[in-house]
């Protein structure tokens, strides 16, 4: 008797999940704007120019496009997704950093450093954005401004003209002939200016 009140407890549960609430601690229910990060993660496969699984409450469209489109143009070595997706200014701090003769070539090191890791014909089966984080007062968040503010050569400190900043922790799950890779503890910060939302890493 005790394991179908448990089996019964378990299905009500899961009902009420589906309807957005969460079952708690002596038939406590939980709105789904209370629920932590991760309650209600939406898996699409087919609108990105890489798979990805997030939180809908948490990140938009706008959002998700600028985070797949950095991805997606590291696996397809597409310099031009790639610079759409991230900061004009952080891109061309990359050039410089990386002494890569041209963006393409830039992107193309960046391809090739992942390949290495996994294979040359490597894919994202799965980018999963498991935590998110908005404190500018975050050591990743605040450490990632400096960065911005001491390369940015507009007036003033780039980090002001910031509307939105998160951290983004992911995992990537990576197939490539003859096998698959797991990579998890990625980061993504993802920026939101005057301009749009940007992704940089």
């Amino acid at each position: 008797m005790k394991l179908i009140r448990k089996v019964t407890a378990l299905l009500l549960c899961a009902a009420v999940l589906a309807g957005f609430s969460a079952c708690g601690k002596k038939g406590m229910t939980y709105e789904e704007e209370e629920l932590p990060y991760g309650s209600t993660m939406r898996q699409n496969k087919t609108s990105y120019p890489v798979p990805i699984t997030y939180d809908r409450r948490y990140l938009n469209e706008e959002q998700i496009t600028a985070v797949t489109g950095l991805l997606g143009g590291i696996q397809n070595a597409d310099a031009e997704l790639y610079t759409n997706s991230t900061l004009d200014f952080y891109a061309a701090y990359q050039l410089n950093v990386y002494e890569a003769a041209s963006t393409e070539a830039m992107v193309q090191q960046f391809h090739d450093n992942l390949a290495k890791t996994t294979g040359e014909d490597f894919t994202f089966a799965m980018a999963l954005i498991n935590e998110i984080a908005q404190d500018r007062d975050n050591g990743n968040i605040a450490s990632m401004l400096t960065l911005l503010d001491g390369i940015y050569e507009g007036s003033g400190k780039f980090s002001d003209t910031v509307e939105e900043v998160y951290d983004l922790t992911m995992e990537w799950d990576i197939t490539y002939t003859g096998g698959t890779q797991v990579l998890d503890d990625e980061h993504i910060y993802l920026l939101k200016t005057a301009d749009g939302y940007f992704a940089v890493m």
